[in-house]
């Protein structure tokens, strides 16, 4: 399949489901994020000069890949991968997935998500959702609670950046429809300590599923331009 043509079946598949929000595809420049190597990664100007977001993402032991802001509807992005895979995050948490062996459908009580406002996390705070899944689990409620780490950094382009970090601890609280020997896993994010926005996190969608990095690597360059000291343009 060729690039338009991809283009063109995601596009119609975004119109199908009723998509009627501002969309953005930048088709000139995808090319940046279809790359086939292996742990691909982008340099600094590549990033700070491309007309959309990336975004990196490692799945299990597979190498990092990289995906593409193609489209934003009501607070929702959508990332696009070269093997047509998709993700689509709100506020950074994955609340549906497509093109994956078992799908992440829905995700109730997404506004309500602690991680939008993690500076008021404290240790009474907990959230519950429901979450539906293509292999025909549906209406699993998941509990989390929260823990708030200062202190931390992560380096990208030769350059630390201060962070915050928190950890989020669900548990599945329905009894699942197959054999589960594990409900408890973990979740984490890592905030730019000065400015809030979300950098990394490792997301594992159920304890049966393999966990995600993703790093908001168009994000971070936009923190690291903030900062007054030049910068390094080798790939991360």
């Amino acid at each position: 399949m060729t690039l338009l043509n991809f283009l063109g079946c995601t596009a119609l598949i975004f119109g199908l489901t009723g998509c009627a929000g501002t969309y953005h595809s930048y088709k000139d420049t995808l090319k940046l994020a279809f790359t086939t190597q292996p742990d691909a990664s982008l340099s600094y100007e590549e990033v700070t000069q491309a007309k959309f977001d990336f975004l990196y993402v490692s799945h299990g032991d597979r190498p990092q890949s990289v995906m593409a802001l193609m489209f934003i509807e009501q607070g929702q992005l959508k990332w696009v991968s070269a093997d047509e895979a998709m993700l689509i995050t709100e506020n950074g948490r994955i609340v549906k997935t497509l093109g994956f062996e078992n799908d992440l459908l829905n995700v109730t009580a997404a506004i309500s998500d602690p991680i939008i406002n993690w500076q008021q996390i404290s240790q009474q705070t907990s959230w519950t959702r429901l979450v539906d899944w293509s292999a025909g689990e549906y209406g699993y409620s998941v509990n989390s609670n929260f823990s708030v780490q200062t202190g931390h950094s992560l380096r990208f382009f030769q350059r630390d950046i201060a962070v915050t970090k928190v950890i989020e601890y669900l548990s599945y609280d329905s009894a699942a429809n197959f054999l589960r020997f594990d409900q408890n896993w973990q979740n984490i994010f890592w905030f730019d300590a000065t400015s809030g926005a979300l950098l990394q996190s490792q997301q594992q969608l159920a304890p049966f599923t393999e966990p995600m990095q993703l790093t908001f690597i168009s994000e971070i360059a936009r923190e690291l331009a903030k900062q007054p000291q030049s910068l390094e343009s080798p790939a991360l």
